[in-house]
């Protein structure tokens, strides 16, 4: 008994003995494991859990191992350098290309064309517009619209008088009373100058006398014809007909002098309302739209340059049939560059706001840049079956010989 009883002891020695050491080396592993994260240039993996046996219990019980931060608790991320401008060019509408005036690495300009449709159709229409808009706002047309605004408001002052009379021809009693008067003394004036004229009759013609008489007697019918109507006008308010007239020749009047000088502020570039009138004006109008419209359509055809950069990508020759929406090319802003993350996960994300600083290592380079975080991506994406945001960081001051492309890796914190 005793000899088996010690056989057993030795055996349990030996087992305790075992588990000790299994839990040593496990224990090294971690460690090395750790310090090998700490070490990486990307956003450091969790470490897979590892299920630990001290030898004296009968369950296993898990430590979680991961380490997201590096030792000052900023948030470190791979991330590539990519410029803050990048445009992928690409027709709206197909055709065959006409011509390529790029290749991949060319410096263009902003507003250079870049590839060009076959566009002889629409080159015909922009020239048809403009030929009438030339003939609308020929000197000649403009000396017309001008001679029209005269004439208008001649017309629109002789009108606006005769309003003006009619809403002021009521009198009072004793402004008749005195119209009547200049009526009777014109009356008397005209009885006597008839009275001479009738005592001249036997005398000729061209007798100074008679001449006389003939003049006077002109004159005094002149002068009662007036003070009659003078006081027929005051006297005898206007009909009804007579005020509606009057009212529809001011208002036509008005409007054609509005009209007119529309039309002239449009012909000489100048500010129009919204709510302007005019036949000539619509048409005018009209082809300025015509030309507009024959412009898109030419700038359709051609690709142009949104702003100063290299050349990325070309993926067409002259000849071949664009699609709709098929990108051409690819230009960068290669003068002004940022770094974007690649690997930053959805554990750290949390950690990064708008305005943080960070420190950028550009491998390429072997310098260390400072910066500062400028977007945050709203939208994951999954890599590797990690769920990653992509952050924007831009350079506080761009250095030399800094290239798209380049790898780099960032740190965000204070």
């Amino acid at each position: 008994m005793k000899k088996i009883s010690f056989r057993a002891e030795r055996r349990d020695s030996a087992l305790l003995s075992r588990s000790r050491s299994a839990y040593y080396i496990i224990t090294i592993l971690i460690l090395a494991l750790a310090l090998s994260a700490c070490g990486s240039n990307s956003t450091p993996a969790a470490i897979p859990t590892v299920m630990l046996d001290d030898g004296n219990s009968t369950s296993n019980t898990p430590v979680q191992v991961s380490n997201n931060d590096n030792n000052d608790g900023d948030v470190v991320a791979s991330a590539v350098v990519v410029p803050v401008q990048e445009a992928k060019l690409a027709f709206l509408v197909g055709g065959n290309v006409q011509v390529v005036n790029v290749k991949v690495g060319a410096q263009v300009k902003a507003g250079q064309i870049l590839v060009e449709l076959d566009n002889t159709l629409a080159q015909l229409e922009v020239e048809r517009a403009e030929r009438t808009l030339r003939e609308l706002t020929s000197p000649a047309a403009t000396a017309a619209a001008e001679q029209a605004v005269a004439n208008a408001q001649t017309t629109y002052d002789d009108t606006k008088k005769k309003v003006d009379s009619l809403q002021n021809r009521h009198a009072d009693n004793t402004t008749i009373s005195y119209l009547q008067d200049q009526v009777t003394l014109a009356q008397d004036a005209l009885d006597r100058a008839r009275q001479a004229y009738k005592q001249t009759g036997g005398l000729s013609n061209v007798n100074p006398a008679r001449a006389k008489a003939s003049t006077n007697l002109y004159n005094a019918q002149k002068a009662y014809n007036a003070a009659l109507a003078n006081l027929n006008w005051y006297a005898n308010p206007p009909s009804e007909n007579d005020v509606a007239l009057g009212n529809a020749d001011f208002n036509a009047a008005l409007a054609a002098l509005q009209e007119a000088q529309w039309y002239l502020s449009e012909l000489r570039g100048e500010s129009v309302s919204a709510d302007a009138t005019g036949a000539q004006l619509a048409q005018l109008q009209q082809t300025h739209a015509d030309v507009q419209a024959a412009q898109a359509r030419l700038d359709q055809t051609r690709l142009v340059a949104p702003f100063a950069g290299i050349v990325g990508a070309v993926n067409v020759i002259a000849g071949e049939f664009a699609q709709p929406g098929q990108v051409l090319v690819i230009v960068s802003d290669a003068n002004h560059l940022q770094v974007k993350t690649t690997d930053l996960s959805e554990r750290d994300i949390t950690k990064v706001t708008i305005g943080d600083p960070a420190r950028i290592s550009v491998d390429a380079l072997g310098e260390e840049f400072e910066g500062e975080v400028v977007g945050i991506s709203p939208i994951a994406n999954t890599i590797g079956g990690d769920v990653v945001y992509e952050v924007t960081i831009a350079f506080t001051e761009q250095p030399e010989d800094l290239l798209g492309g380049m790898s780099a890796e960032v740190s965000i914190g204070s």
